[in-house]
């Protein structure tokens, strides 16, 4: 069985209700994961810009996905 791990992020509140929000990515996930059969190893979920040079040191949460 393969394992995924999830990262989930949105940029700002007001994406998030825009329809590409946390539940939304939630919900498609967790049917990517169904269908392909697949084990889910943890979920990482962040607000957060993915602007700038630093973006990967300002989103520890996909860090932690990453090192996972």
């Amino acid at each position: 069985m393969r394992q995924v791990v999830s990262y989930i992020r949105v940029s700002t509140g007001k994406q998030g209700k825009s329809g590409l929000g946390i539940e939304a990515q939630r919900a498609a996930l967790a049917r990517f994961i169904e269908a392909e059969g697949c084990e889910s190893l943890g979920e990482f979920v962040e607000v957060e810009t993915g602007k700038g040079a630093d973006a990967l040191a300002a989103r520890p949460e996909l860090a932690a996905a990453l090192a996972m």
